[in-house]
């Protein structure tokens, strides 16, 4: 953590400057430096006399002084640690011999912050006027505006508060350094200029919009006249605005911009502040693998949203497409054994991409299953082949125990690939298969591909025939 201000007294003041008048003398200075507690007033001694004045207050006349007799003032600063060092004024000599003050003063406040006091040439009353002292007034408390050798003065932008109200008077000193007294008071200006930066600016993307960028900053300080209007200009496109947010649209996709604000008033525009914002791009997919079961397919991926929201799905021919989380999506209902291209689909507002990825799903097996009975001709119902009889494991090329179609048969035990299941004539599996019956038959690697009622078929993997689609 920095380290804290330490607090001291205040410094002495500076340019501590005095003007003799006509058994008066005027007394002026430049603030003090405030050392970390500010200033709570100013003290003017001098001719036995001790004046006290407010902060802002830096211009006294001492009055009840003997015309012909040499003064010093010396000035000094107050805040709670204390009274700072005092600064001493150059010497004066009142006089009876003082010029005339300038008759009238007008002054005019400028849009680039400075004001115009101006004034007509005084009377120096036999002497020669060296220069004009002008004293601003505001709120009760005097402050030197400046001095000057012609009949106008510009007091400099920042010199004087922006947006607070100041008049003006004017004190002609002669070439021997004795003062007027004060001119009429002038008409009351209130300085400004331009506004400030546009303060804490903001840009970012619109997710959910194309080609649009979002704008929003603190108010500019105004500078003693009303902000009116902030002039936007993203990537080129200019707005106008009185809110201190606006949405600019009509960019490109995954268009890098600059954004600049300024403020404006009376004065005219202020200065920038820039950012720079990034409208949303077209999403990227990667796929970064893949795996399946018999039945489905799990396919990974990386999607970078490009500033936007994405949504994603995967997607092969013959199957609904399913959509799921952007990192990974599982599509049930394949058949088993099977070479799959998959497709993987990002969407988001400024559009979409695709990726694919190949995936072959596990072959599912089952056991061909016929165990003979105790005795009889159940003992050997299971391994008797005879034409035109019925017995266990027996294939055919459709879903029903037709023998012209029968394709053949396979012993108790024998492990077939299974690939889809078909509804067919019912066959009941009796106590060679635990009392196993169903309407359903499987497709099966046999000679090709045929059918073998599931009643005699397990399925590895718990015998579920919902797992296996419908062929």
């Amino acid at each position: 953590t920095p380290k804290k201000p330490r607090v001291g007294k205040p410094s002495a003041p500076r340019g501590v400057t005095a003007a003799a008048g006509n058994a008066q003398a005027r007394v002026s200075w430049r603030p003090a430096a405030a050392n970390g507690a500010e200033i709570i007033k100013y003290v003017v001694q001098g001719a036995g006399q001790r004046l006290e004045v407010g902060a802002n207050q830096r211009a006294v006349e001492v009055k009840g002084l003997t015309n012909g007799k040499t003064y010093r003032f010396a000035v000094h600063a107050v805040n709670v640690k204390g009274d700072g060092p005092s600064r001493s004024s150059n010497p004066v000599t009142p006089t009876a011999a003082v010029p005339d003050p300038p008759a009238s003063v007008t002054a005019q406040e400028r849009p680039d912050g400075t004001v115009l006091v101006k004034w007509p040439a005084a009377n120096g009353q036999g002497n020669k006027i060296a220069k004009y002292a002008v004293t601003a007034s505001s709120a009760g408390t005097n402050a030197p505006a400046g001095e000057s050798t012609k009949t106008e003065l510009v007091v400099p932008a920042g010199e004087l508060e922006f947006g607070t109200q100041y008049a003006f008077t004017v004190v002609a000193v002669n070439d021997k350094g004795a003062g007027s007294t004060a001119s009429p008071v002038s008409n009351t200006v209130v300085p400004f200029a331009a506004p400030g930066r546009p303060l804490d600016l903001q840009a970012g993307t619109v997710a959910a919009q194309p080609g649009a960028i979002t704008v929003q900053w603190a108010p500019a300080e105004a500078n003693g006249r009303p902000v009116t209007k902030y002039l936007v200009d993203v990537g080129g496109r200019s707005s106008e605005v009185t809110d201190t947010r606006t949405t600019v649209t009509g960019l490109g996709n995954g268009q890098n911009v600059t954004v600049k604000v300024k403020a404006v008033n009376e004065a005219g525009p202020g200065p920038e502040a820039t950012a720079t914002a990034r409208t949303v791009a077209e999403p990227r997919v990667t796929v970064t693998g893949s795996s399946a079961t018999a039945t489905s397919a799990t396919v990974t991926f990386t999607v970078d949203a490009g500033g936007g929201k994405a949504t994603c799905s995967v997607s092969t021919p013959g199957e609904p497409a399913k959509a799921g989380a952007c990192s990974s999506i599982t599509v049930p209902g394949l058949t088993p054994g099977t070479k799959y291209t998959f497709t993987v689909t990002a969407t988001n507002a400024a559009g979409k991409s695709t990726a694919t990825r190949a995936q072959e799903t596990d072959a599912l097996y089952g056991i061909a299953t016929c165990r003979n009975g105790a005795s009889g001709p159940e003992a050997s119902y299971c391994t008797r082949e005879i034409p035109g009889e019925r017995n266990g494991n027996e294939i055919f090329e459709v879903t029903r125990q037709d023998n012209d179609r029968q394709a053949g048969w396979v012993p108790n035990g024998k492990r077939l690939k299974a690939y889809c299941k078909k509804s067919g004539e019912e066959v009941f599996a009796y106590i060679y298969n635990n009392d196993k019956r169903s309407t359903w038959w499987v497709q099966v690697e046999y000679s090709g591909k045929n059918y073998i009622p599931w009643a005699w078929l397990n399925l590895e993997g718990g015998d579920n025939i919902n797992v296996l689609p419908t062929c």
